[in-house]
């Protein structure tokens, strides 16, 4: 498969990681979500960056805004969901980022439909009934960059208080803040 590959040509620097590892616990760099492009492959596109000091991991435990404002902890915390199969979440908070800095205006609506769409709609994340249905009224009323508001701050306190805080605690993030120790081998489930 091409981007394991080029996956594996990038992961040569990255010495706690070993190449059969990754190929075995990567292969969904080689899917994307064909409806609205918002998988890509941000780990891969991370991976070709250096890897962070010590430091910058442990911002990352500062807040969740710390990690993803940073390319390589979104990506670590991205890979890290999609091993427990729950990544959309994070799908509409960056779904609803993107819409949020739509230009031209006249191109939001389209976009808040397939956010809607696909995430509010379909249950696809899990924000309340009140929620869900101001979401609903403020896009019949007409869109904006704050249609989709109180559900994107309703997902981020979930994840804020939830898979955030299993992955400071996972195997993933405790490698990487412990990897000037010597403490690193692999890149973990």
């Amino acid at each position: 498969m091409k981007v394991v590959c080029s996956v594996e040509l990038l992961i040569l620097s990255l010495p706690f990681l070993r190449v059969a590892d990754v190929r075995s616990r990567l292969a969904f760099l080689g899917r994307r979500k064909s409806c609205s492009g918002i998988y890509g492959n941000s780990l891969e596109k991370a991976l070709r960056n250096n890897r962070p000091s010590t430091g910058e991991v442990l911002k990352w435990a500062e807040s969740l805004e710390a990690l993803l404002t940073n390319q390589y902890g979104l990506a670590m915390f991205r890979h890290f969901l999609k091993s427990e199969f729950s990544e959309e979440n994070l799908d509409f908070w960056l779904a609803v980022e993107r819409y949020k800095n739509t230009r031209p205006f006249s191109k939001m609506a389209a976009r808040a439909e397939t956010i809607y769409n696909e995430f509010i709609s379909a249950n696809g994340v899990n924000v309340d009934s009140f929620v869900r249905e101001s979401t609903n009224q403020s896009l019949q009323f007409g869109v904006s960059p704050t249609s989709f508001q109180q559900a994107q701050d309703q997902i981020f306190t979930l994840m804020e208080s939830d898979s955030y805080q299993r992955f400071l605690k996972s195997r993933l993030y405790t490698q990487l803040a412990n990897q000037d120790s010597g403490m690193t081998s692999e890149l973990p489930n």
